[in-house]
């Protein structure tokens, strides 16, 4: 068959191709091992519906697969409903926001399939025209009736998927040249708010450290030396990442490697900040969500302040630049409690810092705790469409902290990103002098998101973050 994949433009301030798809192009390699083939629009690069209308009218795709994210979702329900109206092929859609909502998909748009959970394995039975019924994992049309098979047991087996084809994308045209790995998939942890174990589950499967990497040796010898692992938990089997940087630093490649994904800093220690070091670890992001010890404990984060301050001191002795991020909305946090996390902050010796706002995604733990103890501001259908974690607007309030005092908590937040950023690329002395300048019109008019700001800023000097 010819497949089709379509990767939906971004949501929020900008519509960008940074890097490409890891699961995207891990999807195209598994179907192309199985005897397909597979053609790609990027409308990341190519926006424009016609754009695509007419690829499709090129390409003749037998099947189109749909890349859906919660973010943007209705955005992505228009361009199916856009690609039925003109042709009469089968779409299916997989991504992220299938597991969240599975058949409603079908309801709400004019999709043929909805493939949920880890897509790979569904996504070729239906290739390979395999009867729906017997598809475990998708969700289809049996007349009138949507019907929702068993889900597909996870893979066990990461080394048997292909390398991902990452030359489907134009990497000429990404804004950075560098390549995302992923070398393994769950996490066993369960804070409240994060939404992967409803894609990938709990259980961490991992890559081996030979095939992970082959893969970086893969593209090393294609003139790439940057790469940033996607991990959810890299460094959850601790000695499976020594093993990675051991045979990393065996093969001789000169690697820039990036975190920015998060590592948890219970789960580093000297030894291995040490040789990811010497891998060529350039950047690690730490997630602290807040410093507040009960927030903590309500997040299911299991994890302390101490423990984040001594990976942090760590992994500045050793040299390696890092960040910290935090939410702004943890249960039963207030606008006090937020500046204690920027004082806080203040006192890590960090490169950068990161203040989002809370989203309590549908299906997680954070969304039931916001319904019970606070005040949606926005319903699920706004919020994932027209707002985003960039945003000052907040999704919820509660008692202890109102929609006002979030969105001066964020400001303050971008106050403090910015600060560090001037400082970090023009040194303390020029960068108080920039921050000075630069903050005046921002809290005189909110006429520009520091975010973007800083954005503008890296591209017309050529400052990259990592």
């Amino acid at each position: 068959m010819k497949i089709l994949l379509i990767l939906p433009p971004n949501l929020g301030r900008y519509v960008v191709a940074t890097i490409p798809h890891a699961g995207i192009a891990t999807l195209a390699a598994v179907l192309e091992k199985a005897g397909h083939s597979v053609g790609l629009q990027d409308m990341r690069l190519y926006p424009d519906t016609g754009d695509l209308l007419q690829k499709i009218r090129d390409y003749k795709p037998d099947l189109i697969g749909m890349s859906m994210a919660s973010f943007g979702y209705k955005m992505s329900y228009e361009i199916v409903n856009q690609i039925k109206d003109e042709f009469d092929i089968p779409i299916a859609a997989g991504g992220s926001y299938t597991s969240v909502v599975f058949g409603k998909i079908l309801k709400d748009c004019k999709a043929d399939y909805v493939v949920y959970g880890e897509g790979e394995q569904p996504f070729t039975d239906l290739c390979n025209k395999v009867d729906p019924k017997e598809i475990n994992g998708l969700i289809w049309r049996n007349g009138d009736e949507i019907v929702t098979n068993p889900p597909m047991a996870t893979n066990k087996d990461l080394d048997s998927l292909p390398l991902p084809k990452y030359d489907l994308f134009e990497l000429d045209k990404m804004m950075e040249k560098r390549i995302p790995i992923v070398s393994s998939r769950g996490c066993p942890y369960r804070c409240t708010f994060c939404s992967i174990a409803l894609v990938f589950e709990r259980p961490f499967r991992e890559r081996s450290p030979e095939s992970t990497v082959n893969e970086l040796k893969h593209w090393y010898s294609k003139g790439f030396n940057t790469f940033e692992f996607s991990d959810d938990n890299f460094t959850f089997n601790m000695e499976r990442a020594e093993k990675i940087c051991d045979l990393i630093i065996e093969s001789d490649m000169k690697l820039k490697l990036i975190f920015g994904n998060g590592l948890r800093a219970d789960r580093v220690n000297e030894q291995l900040l040490r040789k990811l070091k010497d891998a060529g670890t350039v950047w690690i992001a730490y997630s602290m969500e807040t410093s507040n010890t009960n927030s903590l404990k309500l997040l299911k984060k299991g994890m302390t302040k101490e423990t984040l301050k001594s990976a942090v001191k760590l992994t500045k002795e050793i040299g390696i630049d890092c960040q910290v991020n935090f939410i702004i909305g943890n249960p039963e946090q207030t606008y006090e409690m937020f500046v204690e996390d920027t004082k806080f902050a203040a006192t890590l010796g960090i490169d950068q810092v990161r203040f989002y706002n809370m989203v309590p995604y549908p299906g997680t733990e954070m969304f039931t705790w916001v319904k019970e103890h606070g005040t949606l501001l926005h319903s699920p259908d706004e919020f994932l469409n027209s707002l985003h974690y960039w945003g000052e607007e907040p999704v919820f309030e509660t008692k202890e902290f109102t929609r006002e005092e979030r969105i001066k908590a964020y400001r303050l937040g971008q106050e403090k990103i910015m600060e560090l950023f001037l400082k970090r690329h023009f040194g303390k002395t020029l960068g108080a002098i920039g921050f000075k300048t630069w903050k005046v019109p921002f809290v005189q008019n909110h006429l520009m998101e520091p975010a973007k700001k800083g954005w503008i800023m890296m591209k017309k000097l050529r400052i990259k973050q990592y």
